[in-house]
């Protein structure tokens, strides 16, 4: 009882292990992305390291993963300050209640010496005179005595003084030790910069107080004039303080706190060149970035979350494969050929960050989706695209950029364009289309983030360059692709349909009556496999080569045959289906001579599956009269089919060769002749294998149905020259 328990925990255990290496080899490739993807790219720990002096080497190339600002410190702001407040404009004003002063003080003093004068007192005139500052000899005394004289005085005095004051006069040693060239001048409200050396000082004043003025000619009047101007002069400029402190402050307030702006995808640094000032601050700037996001946790912290986070966005690739393409994922190979192409489109894209950052348009993507659409189909190569759009896109280098929308866009537009390429012209017109979607991403992004229109101009034509680029570089990977996978692309299945293939042109000369049977098959079954959504091409080159083996004995297969020349007749049954069934193994090793890829030559064995071999068995069990037949010599060897091609090339064999025996093959004899023959295959399980639906049945019977028709047309009688008559088709069948 013990021992039965420990085999079976033995064989769980088994199980358990098997499973678990079976799908961890499967996974390995995407971990190896993973980890691959965090190392080409800077992380924020890496790029975090120790700032080099300047005028040291740089170790790496540093590209900034996002946008950031470099501050300066608070020193660098006080010494900015300071060497912008001595450098703001002094303020001076016009001091408008002096000038007014001045001019009241002129009226009041010549009022008391109009007191003066009419006492006649000279000695008077003259203290009055000293009293307001001026100096008179006992002349200029007397010549003010004269009223008129007087009045002349006085009104050359007021003229010349409120013209002089009213320009502006500084006072002389303010000017002199003023520092500052330009001066702000400011009248009322308005300010105007001057230079220091333009403003009127008491010299100036003096200078021109000696030139002639009306009503005082002579030396007398002149010299009055001079004394009682030195003595009413005011300085109507005047230094303002408090205002001038006040935008010294302002100006130190003003100084910018940002250093340096840094750009996403900005290089700060480059390997092997010198460090720079401006480097330095840039490096530590971004050191205190990535310290406020939270992004300097350590190397081992920063490896883990990258890893994670790649695996996570690759895994919903994986598992894409798991649940909706299960044949895929089974095969190792396929699975790390994914992981290999992936792991090319991120050392690429790396590349291309490094020399051209902040260029999304570079990306490689659409070089993937169109392998993985020639490869596999259009639904699978969008969700790559999109996948490697995500993965990339989050990358700290590429995380501000437009790379997921490049990404999705020109990946979109390549995996869709690339579903059919059978033509030349398909090619272009695929070129065409990833042009255009470059084009509309560009014009999107410019318009969102305002760029010029040069900048969208050589964004479009550089995407369109990297579509043609990349359709040009897939087109010479797809052979390499294709014996990595084991996958056959359309462009092979277009090469082997060649009919000038030496193999094909073999069957033509040698087995011709099984040529035509082949060409009739093909057109059958690639017209009901587009009717059902199956590869028509794969259905029409395996249906070419379906029957090769028959090279081996032509004369033994009865549409090879003349009338009347049968060699079985001379056979017993046994080996008659011997030589039948053995076409089969021919047939493979034939195809496995010529080159040809697995899809192709899962026809040959597929299309007959494990049916018997029903004429000779028959003719065995009329021979033996009731004796037991080893019914295994006459069957097939399989296998049944396992593909939608392959299950439809056994309905067209049977198909066509059972309707090229109705005498008269009318639509419903030939209805009730597929559907007889379907309905056999369904009974003995031949279609069990086949990933093929009862609706897919209906719709091959009719596509069956209405290519015989044009197959096997009536026939219309021509009168001869000689007056019998001669058929003749009407359109490209069989005569």
């Amino acid at each position: 009882m013990v021992s039965r328990r420990l085999l079976r925990e033995t064989a769980r255990v088994r199980s358990w292990r098997e499973r678990a290496v079976h799908h961890g080899a499967r996974w390995a490739p995407l971990i190896a992305v993973a980890m691959l993807t965090h190392l080409v790219f800077p992380s924020p720990t890496r790029v975090a390291s120790v700032a080099p002096a300047v005028g040291q080497p740089v170790e790496a190339t540093v590209t900034s993963p996002f946008h950031f600002l470099v501050l300066k410190s608070e020193a660098e702001r006080a010494l900015e300050g300071e060497a912008r407040a001595s450098a703001a404009r002094p303020v001076y004003r016009f001091d408008a209640p002096i000038y007014d002063s001045v001019l009241a003080g002129v009226d009041s003093v010549f009022a008391r010496l109009d007191l003066a004068a009419q006492d006649d007192d000279v000695a008077e005139m003259t203290r009055e005179a000293a009293a307001a500052g001026a100096r008179l000899g006992r002349a200029e005394s007397e010549l003010l005595m004269d009223a008129d004289r007087r009045r002349a005085v006085h009104g050359a005095l007021k003229q010349f003084l409120g013209g002089m004051l009213s320009q502006g006069i500084a006072d002389a040693g303010t000017m002199r030790a003023e520092p500052s060239r330009i001066i702000a001048l400011r009248r009322g409200e308005a300010e105007r910069l001057v230079l220091r050396d333009s403003v009127l000082t008491f010299v100036d004043l003096m200078a021109r107080v000696e030139g002639p003025h009306a009503g005082v000619s002579d030396e007398t009047g002149r010299r009055a004039l001079r004394q009682l101007s030195a003595a009413f002069y005011r300085p109507t400029v005047i230094f303002d303080p408090w205002l001038t402190r006040l935008r010294r402050e302002e100006v130190r307030a003003s100084v910018d706190s940002v250093e340096y702006t840094v750009s996403a995808g900005e290089r700060i640094a480059i390997a092997g060149q010198t460090v720079t000032d401006e480097t330095r601050h840039k490096l530590i700037g971004l050191q205190a970035e990535l310290h406020l996001r939270g992004a300097d946790g350590g190397a081992t912290r920063a490896f883990v979350g990258g890893v994670l986070y790649n695996g996570i966005i690759l895994s919903t690739f994986w598992l894409l494969l798991l649940l909706y393409r299960r044949e895929s994922y089974e095969r190792l190979r396929e699975m790390t050929f994914f992981g290999v192409l992936f792991g090319l489109v991120v050392l690429l894209a790396a590349t291309l960050t490094q020399l051209f950052p902040w260029r999304p348009e570079l990306i490689p993507i659409p070089f993937a989706a169109i392998i993985i659409t020639m490869l596999y189909n259009g639904r699978t190569a969008v969700f790559a695209a999109a996948m490697l759009a995500i993965l990339l896109g989050g990358q700290w280098a590429l995380r501000e950029s437009h790379t997921v929308f490049f990404g999705v866009v020109s990946g979109v537009a390549a995996a869709l364009s690339m579903r059919v390429v059978r033509r030349r012209w398909h090619l272009y017109a695929t070129i065409a289309l990833m042009a255009g979607a470059f084009t509309l991403a560009a014009i999107t992004a410019g318009l969102i983030d305002g760029w010029s229109t040069a900048t969208i101009v050589t964004t479009a034509i550089t995407g369109s360059i990297v579509g043609l680029s990349s359709a040009s570089f897939a087109l010479l990977v797809i052979p390499i692709a294709e014996a990595a996978t084991g996958v056959t692309t359309d462009l092979s299945l277009l090469e082997l349909s060649d009919l000038s293939r030496p193999l094909l042109k073999r069957m033509a000369f040698e087995a011709p009556g099984t040529w035509a049977h082949s060409l009739a098959m093909a057109n059958l079954c690639e017209s009901a496999c587009n009717a059902i959504g199956a590869n028509g091409l794969l259905a029409r080159v395996g249906c070419y080569y379906h029957d090769i083996g028959k090279l081996g004995n032509p004369p033994y297969f009865i549409e090879n045959q003349s009338p009347g020349n049968n060699p079985h007749d001379a056979l017993l049954p046994e080996e008659s289906a011997r030589i039948i069934r053995d076409h089969v193994a021919f047939g493979v090793a034939l195809a496995r001579e010529a080159g040809l890829p697995p899809v192709v030559r899962a026809f040959i064995p597929e299309h007959h599956g494990t049916t018997e071999i029903n004429y000779f068995l028959h003719r065995a069990r009329r021979q033996a009269a009731g004796a037991e037949i080893d019914v295994g010599k006459f069957r097939y060897p399989g296998p049944r089919p396992r593909s939608v091609e392959t299950a439809v090339a056994m309905l067209a064999d049977s198909t066509e060769a059972a309707i090229r025996v109705l005498d008269d093959p009318t639509p419903t004899q030939v209805r009730d002749a597929i559907e007889s023959l379907i309905q056999q295959k369904l009974q003995s399980r031949q279609l069990e294998e086949a990933p093929i639906t009862l609706r897919d049945l209906d719709r091959i019977t009719d596509e069956f149905c209405r290519t015989l028709a044009g197959m096997y047309h009536n026939r219309v009688a021509y009168p001869r020259a000689s007056g019998g008559i001669e058929p003749e088709l009407q359109t490209a069948g069989r005569g």
